[in-house]
Parts: structure tokens; C-alpha cells; sequence
């Protein structure tokens, strides 16, 4: 079924739906009519990702140049190529995270069963992204963020809103993403 003209957080929701219900297939993501990504699901997990030449979870910043969303789900036909990805639970997380920051707000599905954990390595790719942003009080500012949050998206949330601007959050969340994965 083909669907057109809908905002990013129905295509996630639709993603969403499609892994909980273990489905098998392809979904692809139409901007304009025009293909410019697909997810590979079996039985309810993501083997692949293309979007815009990029391939894997670097595919995920492509999502929101997209001004004009359409989705099409083949089941039962899977892309050739399985490729090596994070946990479907933390991909599923990272687009959530899309939604929360410039997406129209939609009922969230039922929330992941793992939400990624924010590990060290994770701390320390946040740090030194947010440097570039806002300098050296960087180090200050995860350190407050870092005593509260309790899932790399939470971090990522709360220091994207560090951001003077909305468009300095989103460059800050792409970098973020681009770099964890």
C-alpha cells in the first residue's frame, strides 16, 4: 500500500508499526513520488538501510531533507543486502528522537524495549560534538545533563536544547547521529 503527502513522524510511525507486527519486506520512503530510501525488515527487524547514496544508520540524517514524505511497504520482498546495524530498538529510538525536534507531534507507538544506553563512548562523542558548538563550557554542560539523562536519547534531546537555535540543535543532532553509528 502506497501512501503520499505525509509528515515524517507517520512514515516513523508506520516504521514502527511494521517491526512490532515482525514484518518481512521493504519499505520504501518516496519524496515527491521519486525513491529515496528503503528499509530492509525481517521478521520485525532492520537488516538494511539506503537513503540518498548513503548506506546504513549514516542513511538516517538523509530522512529529514525529505519536505514531501510517501511510504510503500512490498512484503515478503527484501533487499539483497544485509548490513551490519545497531539494534532495531536504537534505530527506532534515533527517529523518535526526529520526531521530538521539528516533526509535526503524533501518538507515539508503544515505546521501544531498550532504549539505547548512554554508554561512555557515547558521553564522550557528545562532548566533543557539542565543543563545536558552544566551546569549551561544553564539558560543563554534558556533566549536568549527563547526571539526569538516562538513555542516549534523553542526552541527545536535552543537549540539542542547549542549542541557540533550532537549526544549530538539528546540524548538532545529524553530527551526533553520524558519528555514534
Amino acid at each position: 500500500m502506497f501512501r503520499q503527502s505525509i509528515p515524517l513522524p507517520a512514515v516513523i510511525a508506520r516504521l514502527h508499526e511494521l517491526c512490532e507486527g515482525r514484518q518481512t519486506g521493504t519499505v520504501y520512503i518516496l519524496e515527491n513520488g521519486h525513491l529515496t530510501g528503503q528499509f530492509g525488515l525481517q521478521a520485525g527487524e532492520i537488516v538494511s538501510l539506503i537513503a540518498q547514496e548513503k548506506r546504513g544508520t549514516d542513511a538516517l540524517s538523509c530522512l529529514l531533507d525529505i519536505k514531501n514524505y510517501g511510504i510503500a511497504f512490498a512484503p515478503g520482498t527484501l533487499a539483497p543486502e544485509r548490513m551490519s546495524l545497531p539494534p532495531t530498538s536504537e534505530i527506532l529510538a534515533i527517529l523518535d528522537s526526529f520526531i521530538a525536534h521539528g516533526a509535526e507531534p503524533q501518538p507515539k507507538p508503544s515505546p521501544s524495549p531498550s532504549p539505547p544506553s548512554l554508554t561512555g563512548d557515547a558521553k564522550t562523542v557528545l562532548e566533543q560534538t557539542l565543543r563545536e558548538f558552544i566551546g569549551p563550557i561544553a564539558n560543563m554542560v554534558c556533566a549536568d545533563h549527563f547526571s539526569t539523562a538516562t538513555t542516549l536519547t534523553d542526552a541527545i534531546d536535552a543537549l540539542a536544547a542547549e542549542m541557540p537555535n533550532p537549526k544549530m540543535a538539528l546540524q548538532f543532532r545529524k553530527r551526533v547521529i553520524q558519528r555514534l553509528m
